[in-house]
């Protein structure tokens, strides 16, 4: 991955100092992430991934989720 394909150390906390208010807001939905989950937004914020490139990464760990249930549930 390029340096330029990455995030700053700046952007990365910022991620950071707004992530315990977004976990709040998580939590007023009722929803709270999962061990699994909190590890992935840290390996994103190791690996200075940008907006896209999270998204991406969230979509592909979704589906993989998907798939499994799918197949515990055959």
């Amino acid at each position: 991955m390029d340096k330029a394909d990455r995030l700053t150390d700046a952007k990365v906390a910022e991620i950071r100092r707004r992530r315990p208010g977004v976990r709040a807001s998580l939590a007023c939905e009722g929803m709270r992430l999962t061990a699994e989950e909190e590890a992935l937004f840290e390996q994103f914020d190791r690996e200075h991934l940008t907006a896209d490139q999270r998204r991406d990464r969230l979509l592909e760990f979704t589906r993989a989720q998907r798939r499994t249930k799918a197949h515990a549930a055959e």
